[in-house]
């Protein structure tokens, strides 16, 4: 009897040590979940979206587009509005000679714009497309570049009209600066005649 006792109290106490070890085994050998383990870096949720460079203007970070970079002459590529749209037609209308009816509007995508900060000067370019009720007169003279507008404006003044008779490619390097049909990503130079084109400004 005694013999059972001993044996179900040495029973026990194997029991309560092997409890303790492996107490002992999950506390150490388990890494935390609350903190990084040795020659591991964790950083915070924030730094997930990193910060601009130094000097990245705020607008530029915050996804606003920027404003047009100036060409090497200072020139700038504008957006433009539909006053000017009006202002140019009414400039084009007035030096035709023609009545405001007979321009149906500006063709989509033929304009081009730009101010020129060291002489104050405005640049535009357009192509006019003629109504529906334009006369027979109009329509002809709508022809052979007789719809293409070139406006130079200097600050505050009228705009002053040029109608392009000859290709743009020559009529607009010899009324545009340099730096401005660079603003637009236009030839700057007339096309010199080849064989394959008859070229002649």
């Amino acid at each position: 009897m005694r013999a059972i006792m001993k044996s179900r109290g040495m029973a026990v106490g194997f029991a309560l040590l092997a409890t303790a070890a492996m107490s002992g085994c999950s506390a150490n050998g388990t890494p935390s979940s609350t903190g990084p383990s040795d020659g591991q870096t964790t950083l915070p949720a924030t730094s997930a979206a990193t910060s601009p460079p130094a000097g990245t203007p705020a607008s530029a970070s915050a996804g606003t587009p920027s404003a047009t970079p100036a060409t090497a002459g200072g020139v700038r590529h504008l957006a433009i509005s539909t006053a000017v749209r009006g202002e140019l037609t009414a400039a084009f209308v007035a030096h035709k000679g023609i009545s405001p009816s007979d321009v149906a509007g500006i063709y989509p995508g033929s304009v081009y714009y730009a101010y020129d900060p060291a002489t104050n000067t405005y640049w535009a370019v357009a192509q006019f497309e003629s109504s529906s009720t334009a006369p027979v007169g109009v329509l002809v003279s709508f022809q052979d570049g007789g719809n293409f507008g070139l406006f130079r404006r200097v600050g505050e003044a009228r705009w002053q009209v040029r109608v392009k008779i000859s290709p743009p490619a020559c009529t607009e390097p010899q009324f545009f600066p340099r730096a401005v049909l660079m603003a637009w990503s236009l030839p700057t130079s007339t096309p010199v005649p080849t064989t394959t084109n008859s070229f002649h400004c």
